[in-house]
Parts: structure tokens; sequence; C-alpha cells
């Protein structure tokens, strides 16, 4: 083996040895005759270039400077970068070179070992081993790659990737553009959406912090569902034919309810076990306003429309806030356990039967489309509120006409393979649950109903299958009563009021004089403090 081989396995070994670890046998087999690369010779300035598939992996002239230029693109297009990520790297001169960004963070992919390794035989990657903040994702799926690019910020991350370097493996790279696609659009929705309604949001928080500081954080149920089955509650269209079993679903499953659903459940006599709402619209309380579910405990944040505190349920319980605002008071008053930010109440129930422990979850009513050109259940807010606007010249279709065909409406496929419509809203909100299913490959997850945008992570179930678990009310009961164990004693309570009225105090005297509607200044300064 050569000195340049020697010195970087050194270096590899010492700094990611777990990595190397995993690596092992095809580090301890690998030697000269395992290089991928061809065409191995010297540039014209005297380094090392190659080729592969009959493409040159770096300029023939200088790949150094290439590097350079590349990074240093990628780096100016992008002006809140923190983070450089490789999809491929060739022999490395991209990622040597990024080594001079001192203040970013690294994050290199690479699915083949070979490819790895045979870099490591012909060029010295000393100063990327010493660098300070650097992953390295070889071997690993394109979903586990993903949730290192999302730590990072996907926004705020830069992408250098050469079509040689990746065309050794182009289907997994295909598969992690169009995931990096993915998400990037659904961050740039999610701050769009964030900015026009900042008003609203960031005065939903203050005026419920001190409500917030005050009660349970969803951590108390966190792991302790042990083998228990969860049922997710949405309400699309497909939720009428499973309802009339609802009752039997509640004795055999943890149930979740997403706040559009709790009026059929309730009308068809059965209080689920979790109620949750986190959107901060009015319109979303109204989903629960009026009602009452005395067996169930409410799940919420601290940014949802205030008036939802008041339901009367068997317990409010809060999750972390995703704004500025929330989390600021959260660091002071004590967090309460994230269910992150998925775009809709329903990946919100679906992350917290995970965050629960929960290996099996169904799903009723999530759809994300239109079957038989419905758009809610039957009894749901949203229908009860179409049809009591109606009249004989404006009928309940008039109103429901906007949500079928303003999304850029699109057939695809159901569970049955039959055609259903859907849009991009939907489809976003399935690449979501797409995404995360694959990141959490230990909790299975199944539709009760065909009628639906079949979601690859889903697998289809039925009622009658559900209906062959056996009953687990005794085991539900000793579920709430350990998280009973880990409620906030007195002496807590006490000390989070007063860390309230402290960053509460401190908070309006920053923010005093600067409109509520003005996010980033806002966000500035509750991250400073």
């Amino acid at each position: 083996m050569n000195s340049i081989w020697n010195k970087n396995i050194s270096l590899f070994t010492n700094r990611f040895p777990q990595l190397a670890q995993l690596l092992l046998p095809a580090i301890s087999s690998f030697s000269e005759a395992s290089i991928v690369f061809s065409d191995i010779a010297p540039a014209k300035n005297g380094s090392v270039t190659a080729s592969e598939n009959s493409l040159r992996l770096h300029s023939a002239y200088n790949p150094e400077r290439e590097a350079q230029s590349a990074v240093s693109s990628a780096v100016a297009g992008n002006e809140n970068c923190c983070a450089i990520v490789f999809a491929g790297f060739g022999l490395g001169y991209a990622v040597k070179e990024a080594c001079s960004f001192s203040d970013k963070k690294l994050v290199v992919i690479e699915p083949d070992a070979a490819h790895f390794l045979s870099a490591l035989f012909l060029v010295d990657w000393s100063d990327v081993f010493s660098f300070p903040n650097i992953v390295l994702a070889v071997g690993c799926t394109p979903e586990q790659a993903i949730s290192l690019i999302n730590a990072n910020g996907i926004l705020k991350s830069s992408f250098v990737s050469v079509k040689a370097q990746t065309v050794h493996a182009q289907p997994y790279f295909d598969a992690l553009f169009a995931l990096i696609e993915r998400n990037r659009h659904k961050e740039k929705i999610n701050n769009a959406t964030t900015k026009k309604f900042a008003r609203r949001w960031n005065l939903n928080c203050l005026k419920n912090a001190g409500t917030v500081a005050l009660l349970d954080g969803i951590s108390v149920f966190k792991e302790k569902a042990g083998n228990l089955p969860f049922t997710v509650i949405a309400a699309g269209p497909s939720l009428s034919q499973i309802i009339p079993y609802a009752a039997e679903i509640q004795r055999r499953t943890v149930t979740v309810c997403v706040d559009t659903s709790l009026r059929a459940m309730l009308s068809a006599g059965v209080q689920p076990d979790f109620i949750i709402i986190t959107d901060p619209q009015y319109w979303a309380y109204r989903h629960i306003a009026g009602l009452e579910s005395p067996s169930s405990v409410l799940i919420t944040s601290c940014d949802v429309y205030p008036a939802s505190f008041r339901f009367k349920g068997r317990k409010t319980v809060c999750c972390s806030s995703q704004l500025p605002l929330g989390k600021y008071f959260e660091r002071h008053c004590g967090e309460k356990g994230d269910l992150g930010a998925g775009g809709s109440v329903a990946s919100c129930a679906w992350n917290f039967a995970h965050f629960c422990g929960a290996q099996t979850v169904f799903t009723a009513g999530l759809d994300l489309s239109f079957p038989k050109k419905q758009t809610h259940i039957r009894g749901s807010s949203f229908e009860q509120n179409v049809h009591s606007c109606s009249a004989r010249l404006f009928p309940a279709e008039t109103l429901s006409m906007p949500l079928l065909f303003s999304g850029n409406a699109e057939p695809a496929l159901d569970y049955a393979g039959n055609k259903v419509q859907t849009d991009q809203r939907m489809k976003m909100f399935a690449w979501w649950f797409e995404s995360r299913l694959a990141e959490c490959p230990e909790t299975k997850t199944y539709a009760l109903s065909p009628a639906g945008l079949r979601i690859p992570g889903i697998a289809l179930s039925s009622v009658s299958e559900l209906l062959c678990l056996p009953v687990i009310e005794r085991e539900k009961s000793s579920f709430f009563a350990e998280a009973e164990k880990n409620t906030l004693s007195q002496a807590a309570l006490q000390k989070a009021e007063l860390s309230f009225q402290n960053a509460d105090r401190l908070l309006k005297k920053r923010l005093s004089g600067i409109p509520l509607s003005d996010f980033e200044t806002v966000r500035r300064i509750a991250d400073s403090l």
C-alpha cells in the first residue's frame, strides 16, 4: 500500500472510528487492484486525475482550481448558506477545497464504499479529516442522507454535484435529488406560510405562553406505549366507511384524532384517547369550538388560537412550538416535546404515535385526495359549515369546487390501483409521510381503506384485520397511569411560573415598538435572548 493510503486510513480511523468499523471488511481487502477508476494520470499541474465510465472526473489541467470554482459558486448562490453538501465527489478535490470555509458544515454523501476508498488511495485527504464540522455519509440510504441535510436546514445548504461523479450510482442519486427537491419545496411553502401569518402566530404565542408554561408536555408520554397499536384518525371521505367501527377500534388501539374529524367521532358516540390541534388559525379552532370530550387528552401548542385552551377534555398537554417566540419561552420555562413540522395536523398525529414508541400505526381517513369528488367525511365541521352557508342559488357543491380544483388537480393512484384525484398540496403531505416513514422503519404503518392516495411506506390493511387485535383497555389505562407519574410537581409549576414572568418581562421590553408581523426581526430578538 502507498503512503497516501496509509496516512488517509489512519486519519479516517481516528476521526470516524464507528464508520471505519462498519467499513472494516472493505478496508482490509482493499488494494490497488480494487480501485474503481480508470485512466489514472497526472493533470497538467501535477495533481492526480482519473476517469470512470469514459467520463473524466476532474479537469485534466488543474483539478484544484476547478473544484474551488465549483464550491465558491455554490456558496455564493445561497446567501443563507451554513452547510455544503457533496453528492458524490470523485477523488475529493471539491471536498478538500470546501475546508477553506471554516464557518460551514460539510456533508459528504457517497453510497459506494469502494469509490470512497479509491479516492483515499489516490489523493491526500488530511485537510478533510482535520476539518472540525464534517459528516461522512458513506453507504447510507437516500432517506438517511436527507435527514442529515435537513438537520442543517435544506434551504441553508449549498449543493455540489458533478454528473460524472454520480453516474456510477445514478438511481441512488436520482432518488436523493428527488427527496432534496421535495424537501426544498416543502420548506419554501412553510417559510412563505409563516411570513404570511406571522402576526397572528406571534400574537397567539404571547397570549398563550403563560398558560403553556404551567401545562405538562407530551414528553410525559414519550416511549410509554410499549407494544400498543395506535390509530391516526383524519377527516378524509373514506372515514365514512370506518366510523361505524370506531368504538371497536377505540377498544383495540390508542386513537389519535385530528381536529377536523373530532365532530364525526363524537357523533358516533366515541371519545378518542387523544385530540390534536396545532394549526394557529382561528378556523382550525372552529373545528373543536363548542365540543367537549371528557375522556380525551388534548394535544396542542403555544401557537394555536387562544380559545383552544378552553376545550373541555380530560387534560391538555403541549408539544414544542415551531415558532421563535414559542421556542424562546420553552428555553426559559421547560421543553414540551417536539412533533416536528410536517405541514399537516395528520403528520403531527403520526409523529405523536411514533413519539410514544408505537410500533404499529393504522390510519383512517388519511386520503390526501378526493375519492368520488368528496373533500371531507360527512358530518365533519367543514361539511357542516358548507351546508349552513348554502342556499338554493348557492349550493354546497359551489363552495366545495375551489377545494377540488384550486391546487393544480391531477390524477394519481389509490391503494387498489384505481385512479383518484389529488393535487399538489396533498402530494406535498404525501411526500412528507413517505420520507418520514422511510426514516422510521421500526414503525409499521397501515391504511384501513384502499380509497386514498397511495403513499409508499404505508401498507394496505382493513378494519376486519384491525378488529382481530385483542382488546387493550386495561393496557391503555396503564399507559395513561404511567404518564401521570411524570406530571409537573407543585415545585416545578412554581418555578415555571416564575421563569415565565421573567422571560415575558424581558421579551416585551425588547419587542416594544416592533410590529409582530415583522417575522425576521422578532425571530432575531427571540433567538438572542
